[in-house]
């Protein structure tokens, strides 16, 4: 039997187990089906008792005491294993992830509309082709971060964007990003999954003039501006963030996201998609110096650290991962050529700039940033996130 089988069939309800962004994507799959869950379920005590897009949020023993019998649904991401491992010892034996919904979806029939939401979910499945008629030679992009400030309202320690770490931290020069951008998506055919981040990112005052350029490429699936819940959004960035694809985040690191509540409710009143992230641990990425790891265990660590697809555009420059950009911006890790591209190099024409992007977005080996750092890894040694250091940082503007 499957899930379809399991939830239609049998009659069973459905449970959605992660109430976050896989959750979101899970419950419209359902609802693309034809099904509704009669809850979600999360582990996180903050979320529990309240509402997830109109559904209550349980934890696993109210749960099991109110539907023993439920389909349940994960999703997780990376967390699967351990929530499978939960789910089961409870005698769920009708256990799947959002994908398995998604994987039940007649594209044939089903209007555009209705799954457009979450159309970077199914690109990452390898559905997109089902959808839309890709070029054989499409360049695909999973994921996008570009770092539109150094400035923030926070000083934290173990920040793997390393932004204590700039002495005069400054906003990007809009111009120059907004050439890298519209340069990299002259090459690349999708990007499934874009990240507007800083620092602070509404600390930057020309924030609409990027996300309404952001807004003008339909090949772009969903973009994340990302904060930190100190701020509220200046007058006229609200309408700029009331888009389809747009979806602020609220990083939730407890007290010193001091005003998270009120811009939580200015969202909301606002119709601005959002959500909010608890952070429960951050992986202590170690200190600069270089640790002479062989090609082996370097190759290891990439495969294995969660960083390694958080491909950064940083001043002009695609790195890997931020540990490389910002590492290098603040000259605690040498500037090593092979781990970046400079987008704005006009000597490379755009086809082979085009190829040089497939194979650095392909690279499965390692980059050389790598051996100053510990990785991001399910075995990384967890710090307290957002620990602030004596001083904070000073934020000018």
């Amino acid at each position: 039997m499957g899930f379809y089988e399991d939830s239609r069939e049998r009659q069973r309800p459905v449970v959605i187990f992660g109430a976050s962004v896989l959750g979101e994507v899970a419950l419209q799959a359902l609802e693309v089906c034809g099904l509704r869950p009669v809850c979600f379920g999360d582990n996180d005590r903050e979320k529990q008792k309240k509402f997830f897009h109109g559904y209550p949020v349980c934890g696993l023993e109210e749960i099991h005491g109110k539907y023993p019998g439920a389909v349940i649904v994960i999703a997780a991401g990376r967390y699967y294993s351990e929530i499978y491992d939960q789910v089961f010892s409870k005698g769920y034996r009708q256990i799947y992830n959002d994908a398995d919904v998604i994987d039940r979806i007649d594209f044939a029939s089903v209007p555009f509309e209705r799954i457009k939401g979450f159309l970077w979910r199914l690109a990452q499945l390898g559905h997109l082709s089902r959808i839309k008629n890709i070029p054989t030679d499409a360049l695909h992009l999973e994921r996008l971060n570009i770092v539109v400030t150094q400035r923030c309202t926070l000083s934290c320690r173990h920040c793997s964007s390393l932004m204590p770490f700039y002495e005069n931290p400054r906003d990007c020069d809009t111009s120059l990003l907004l050439k890298s951008i519209e340069r990299i998506m002259n090459c690349v055919d999708y990007i499934y999954h874009l990240e507007v981040l800083g620092g602070e990112t509404l600390l930057n005052k020309d924030l609409p003039l990027i996300m309404n350029t952001l807004n003008q490429y339909e090949n772009i699936f969903q973009i994340d501006v990302i904060t930190n819940g100190t701020l509220l959004p200046r007058p006229g960035l609200l309408e700029c963030l009331k888009h389809d694809s747009i979806c602020v985040v609220v990083n939730d690191y407890g007290p010193v996201s001091r005003k998270k509540e009120e811009l939580l409710d200015a969202l909301n009143r606002a119709g601005v998609r959002n959500r909010q992230n608890r952070h429960w641990a951050w992986a202590d990425l170690g200190g600069f110096e270089p640790r002479h790891r062989g090609e082996e265990s370097l190759t290891r660590l990439f495969q294995e650290c969660n960083f390694s697809s958080c491909t950064e555009l940083l001043d002009g420059k695609l790195h890997r991962c931020p540990r490389s950009s910002h590492g290098t911006r603040t000259g605690m890790i040498p500037e090593y050529a092979s781990d970046f591209i400079d987008v704005l190099d006009l000597s490379i024409g755009d086809d082979l700039l085009k190829e040089r992007l497939r194979a650095f977005f392909q690279k499965t080996g390692f980059i050389r940033a790598c051996d100053h750092c510990n990785g991001n890894t399910r075995d990384s040694l967890k710090l307290t996130p957002a620990e602030q250091q004596a001083q904070e940082v000073t934020v000018n503007g």
